[in-house]
């Protein structure tokens, strides 16, 4: 006999610490009265496979996509029919939610959510037309059509599917408590790492991928570096390019100046230890991480790339990534954080309050299939 419980699939590429899984984190744990199983494919970081654990989400592995394509399609098949699942909510990239909304329609799912978490911008005209191509087995096969943000939605579904009215705008809600500015923790975190009470932390939360540009972000800061030698990069994340952007510092002779804290399982503390937050991402849909830095006053020099809408406070400035000499000029504004900053007055993206939309829409589906 089914559960009267609601069963929610969630499908992700992997579980590797990015801002889409923090999302994930961030609404579904929050839900007490809905059973939530996750099928990711690639190697998971223990510390952030703890976490979903911990926060009652099954999560269960299948074949990867690249290497095992064939195994990797039955067995997303074979789970999603097996699992007699109320929902499936897809938070794959790239226009790829469509082959999960596909095999849940033949798996019988009667809600399939299709979340886009990213603003691509295409320049080539062939990209752009395979975008716009794309776009559309999703719409068939998706029975909702999310987006973090309007620029990620009119990326995702087409302008005029926004406009209609047509996608859920989802925004990537944080607890504003969790991240106030903590003198203890900064203190705690400097010692930890080494980062003397004088010294500027200039910071960056990301994973080492194309997108966040790590590149352009170590460039300017050994510009700036050479005017402020008492100034550290902090980089926390890992990622493919890692090894490469290692290899820049050392080119640079910033090895004594840059540190790579690797993953961590909570990021906030990091964020009180920081005077300045840089992000120069290529493409984002509507960072997470952003909204985490103003809710913590940390200022935050942010590539124009970026969705306006994820400023919520005064403390971000948008800056052209063609315009590094505007990037060191705002460097050069930044002094040593020593107290709290107030708490940003708004709700807009208060996980307390706004993971009720998503739990509203999934209660929904237990009226209906009723």
């Amino acid at each position: 006999m089914k559960s009267s419980k609601i069963k929610v699939c969630l499908v992700v590429h992997g579980i590797v610490g990015g801002g889409s899984e923090q999302v994930i984190l961030n609404y579904c744990s929050r839900m007490k009265d809905i059973q939530f199983d996750m099928l990711f494919q690639y190697e998971p970081n223990s510390q952030i496979l703890e976490r979903f654990q911990e926060a009652n989400i099954i999560c269960i592995q299948v074949p990867d996509k690249v290497h095992h394509p064939i195994k990797h399609l039955w067995a997303m098949y074979r789970q999603l029919k097996a699992g007699h699942y109320d929902v499936v909510h897809s938070h794959l990239d790239w226009y790829m939610n469509a082959y999960v909304c596909f095999l849940a329609m033949l798996a019988g799912v009667k809600t399939r959510i299709a979340h886009h978490h990213q603003a691509y911008h295409p320049t080539n005209p062939l990209v752009k037309m395979a975008c716009i191509l794309l776009r559309i087995p999703n719409k068939i096969f998706a029975t909702h059509w999310f987006a973090c943000g309007n620029a990620a939605a009119k990326s995702g579904w087409g302008k005029s599917a926004v406009a209609k009215g047509k996608v859920t705008i989802l925004p990537n809600a944080v607890d504003p408590k969790r991240f106030e500015f903590d003198t203890e923790k900064r203190n705690a975190i400097r010692s930890q790492l080494g980062i003397s009470e004088n010294t500027i932390c200039i910071g960056h939360v990301g994973r080492f991928y194309p997108q966040k540009n790590h590149s352009f972000l170590i460039q300017i800061f050994s510009e700036y570096h050479k005017n402020n030698p008492k100034s550290v990069l902090l980089l926390v994340g890992d990622g493919s390019l890692q090894l490469q952007v290692k290899k820049q510092v050392d080119e640079l002779g910033l090895s004594n100046a840059v540190i790579f804290s690797g993953l961590q399982k909570d990021s906030a503390p990091f964020y009180s230890a920081m005077d300045v937050f840089c992000f120069p991402s290529l493409w984002e849909g509507l960072p997470l991480v952003l909204i985490e830095v103003q809710y913590n006053g940390l200022p935050a020099i942010v590539s124009k790339e970026i969705t306006s809408e994820a400023k919520i406070s005064e403390g971000g400035k948008w800056i052209s990534l063609e315009e590094s000499k505007l990037w060191q000029a705002e460097l050069k504004k930044v002094t040593l954080r020593r107290s709290k900053t107030a708490i940003i007055d708004s709700s807009e993206f208060d996980i307390n309050k706004k993971y009720q939309d998503l739990e509203k829409i999934y209660l929904e589906v237990l009226i209906c299939h009723k």
